[in-house]
């Protein structure tokens, strides 16, 4: 974790990545997964009767189950919701004191889920793009998906307040931020907006203090969306693929599982110019929790989604899990 506090700039793009994805650094690697579980405590904590964290601010991690083996410490400092108070979306967090060696640096992290509710399934079908004025100026050409758009504009204010002293992250559907350098890791994201977004993103990281890496599964079909037959959408920024059905530890390799936010981070984990080898200590029964997915048969599916089957598990204290 010492070559992390020591590269956190070279590791945060300020390169754009330069010589460390192919193949792929190995305290990089370590990198993308830290700040993809922190991305998945989110959707792990939500409630989807109340639409708010199944946990306070001060015992969120510790309900994520996010503390033990895990040498990267954060304190939840404000959440963020979307459409007012509706809809919880995310949260900024904060090292404190004792955390700030491992990561070099006071790390502000914002993190945001995917795509859940109806409402915003419905946001995210609305294709059109629109001109950016509410982020980039009334004379920008820059243009987004709307539906994107008014999520994120929503939830913009609260943003700012929170994250003025910052990282973002995000799956699917939303996308980190030290004052001089902003950084972003996506996981499965789709193209937010067309060459005129890609345009000023450039122009914007030109200074160097802006940054973008996308990491993509090979057979996930949400980054090719939307469809840009009728408008010319397009990525920004750089990109990792990995290609999770090369993987020997599961059974199932469809399009959905593909987009599962733990099969994505168990691709970081194996990633290899050639072929799929785990460089990474990462849990796999983390890909159960959601899933059916694994040809490991001691693993309960969906473990995490149903209580019965969550009863049957218990965490050690390394961080992984096992069928009590």
């Amino acid at each position: 974790m010492g070559s992390i506090a020591t590269r956190r700039r070279e590791l945060s793009g300020e390169s754009n990545w330069e010589d460390l994805l192919h193949p792929l650094d190995s305290d990089l690697r370590r990198y993308i997964i830290h700040y993809g579980e922190r991305v998945g405590s989110v959707g792990d904590l939500y409630d989807d009767d109340t639409g708010k964290p199944d946990a306070s601010k001060e015992n969120f991690f510790e309900v994520a189950c996010l503390i033990k083996g895990n040498k990267f410490k954060y304190v939840v400092t404000h959440f963020l919701y979307a459409d007012s108070e509706s809809e919880w979306f995310g949260y900024v967090a904060v090292t404190p004191d004792d955390g700030k060696a491992v990561v070099g640096r006071r790390d502000i992290l914002v993190a945001w889920r995917g795509t859940k509710t109806d409402t915003e399934w419905i946001h995210n079908a609305n294709c059109t793009p629109k001109r950016a004025t509410e982020l980039f100026g009334p004379s920008t050409e820059a243009m987004v998906q709307t539906g994107f758009l008014s999520l994120y504009t929503s939830a913009r204010t609260q943003l700012g307040r929170s994250t003025r002293d910052s990282n973002c992250n995000g799956h699917s559907g939303q996308q980190k931020i030290k004052s001089s350098m902003v950084t972003a890791f996506v996981y499965g994201g789709p193209r937010v907006g067309t060459t005129s977004l890609k345009n000023r993103f450039t122009q914007l990281g030109n200074g160097g203090s802006l940054h973008l890496l996308r990491i993509q599964n090979s057979s996930d079909p949400v980054p090719k969306l939307p469809n840009n037959s009728v408008y010319d959408y397009t990525h920004v920024g750089e990109e990792l693929m990995v290609d999770t059905s090369k993987s020997d530890y599961m059974k199932c390799k469809d399009s959905c599982t593909a987009h599962d936010l733990n099969v994505y981070l168990h691709g970081v984990a194996g990633v290899q110019e050639q072929g799929f080898r785990l460089a990474v200590d990462l849990d796999i029964a983390l890909m159960d929790k959601y899933l059916d997915c694994l040809n490991d048969t001691k693993i309960p599916p969906k473990w995490w989604d149903v209580d019965e089957n969550r009863r049957k598990m218990v965490q050690k204290d390394g961080g992984h899990w096992e069928k009590k």
